[in-house]
């Protein structure tokens, strides 16, 4: 698969290049599909990605993961579709309206509850050059895909290929469907020995889907579905539940000053030592880049302030080694109770915590902010 390098913006180029990296270090089957669709959706800035392989024994295309769809396995005859017809013909697919397309199918829409705007969809080619699948972007989340992305999502769709042919991954995979489909039409308890390994590769794909692939707490998503749920709680019961948003302090300074990597590095070990010091019922999660969000259950607005303290301190006093440099950071926190006058709305909490962690910030970073108790302002600690 040839693709024009010189159209990729040096800074993708730079993130290319990281991604392929940690694809090719990547030897398990499940973790490597989902990092491929999970990188793929970040650099692309798309809101979703599937992957499909072509199944060479039945002449269908299968994704074995599809991003935000409920379903472990969708098949389909290659030819079919969008990613069908990239995997019959190997040329790059750019559709900025589907619905005007004939090529796209809306039964997909219709099962999976999503709405596709726009498509590029690119071929997946071993190193012999033969089409063993495609990779497939939707809804980019500002304009339209360009030929940029087009170089942007080839290349990737190149370092996915050579991943997948060195772990030998999409041999094993037609193996482990061939061996499965066999031993189910022999015997009936093959049939619950396989249905035990659904199970468990369902309940892996969960935890892969709400987890935060860098820092191994929740992610945003699966945060947000919660607290819907200790809010509406909190109004039924008039239970406690108190919210702290965190951002590191100038953490633009650590990525521009010592790299990418330690940035990570940095995030990681925030994330691990906040992690640590919580009860198992707390909700702690990555809301986005360098700012995490905490639920306390069962806690007051006194006992989160006093919780925000001393996260602050653990993190303050704490080091993080990157590539031989001992990094210090700080953290600003804010922090807001649910309060009757709230009732489920949930975005409000968020809103007062929000803007205590601004305030937090605007009045010198490394402390805590409340919100108030009653009404509007911002109350600081």
């Amino acid at each position: 698969m040839s693709y024009n390098i010189q159209n990729i913006e040096p800074d993708r180029l730079s993130i290319l290049l990281k991604v392929g990296m940690r694809l090719a270090a990547e030897r398990n089957l499940d973790r490597l599909l989902d990092m491929i669709i999970e990188e793929t959706t970040a650099v692309m800035n798309a809101e979703r990605s599937s992957l499909f392989l072509i199944d060479g024994d039945t002449g269908e295309m299968w994704a074995k993961i599809a991003q935000g769809v409920d379903v472990v396995e969708i098949r389909f005859p290659v030819g079919v579709g969008i990613a069908g017809t990239v995997g019959k013909t190997g040329e790059i697919i750019n559709i900025p309206d589907a619905y005007a397309d004939p090529r796209f199918n809306p039964e997909f829409d219709k099962k999976t509850g999503y709405r596709t705007r726009s498509i590029l969809c690119v071929p997946l080619q071993n190193i012999v050059g033969e089409v063993i699948g495609a990779i497939q972007v939707l809804n980019k989340k500002a304009g339209m895909f360009g030929k940029d992305d087009e170089a942007l999502l080839t290349a990737l769709a190149a370092q996915a290929s050579v991943a997948i042919d060195n772990a030998d991954l999409y041999k094993k995979l037609n193996e482990l469907n061939l061996s499965l489909e066999s031993k189910v039409k022999e015997r009936t308890s093959e049939l619950v020995r396989a249905n035990e390994r659904l199970s468990a590769l369902n309940k892996e794909l969960e935890e892969i889907t709400i987890t935060d692939s860098l820092t191994q707490v929740f992610n945003r998503q699966y945060f947000m579905d919660r607290i819907k749920q200790e809010v509406k709680r909190s109004h039924r019961y008039g239970t406690h539940v108190s919210l702290l948003m965190l951002d590191i302090d100038y953490f633009k300074k650590v990525n521009d000053t010592y790299g990418h990597q330690a940035g990570d590095s940095v995030l990681a070990g925030v994330a691990g030592l906040i992690k640590n010091g919580l009860r198992d019922t707390d909700l702690f999660a990555r809301y986005g880049g360098e700012e995490f969000c905490l639920l306390a259950m069962a806690m007051d607005q006194a006992g989160a302030e006093l919780l925000a303290e001393r996260l602050r301190k653990k993190v303050e006093s704490a080091e993080f080694v990157s590539g031989g440099n001992r990094l210090k950071v700080t953290v600003s926190i804010g922090v807001s109770a649910w309060l009757p006058e709230i009732k489920e709305n949930f975005e409000e909490l968020v809103r007062r915590a929000d803007s205590a962690l601004y305030s937090a910030k605007q009045e010198g970073r490394n402390r805590i902010s409340s919100s108030p108790r009653t009404g509007s302002g911002l109350r600081s600690t």
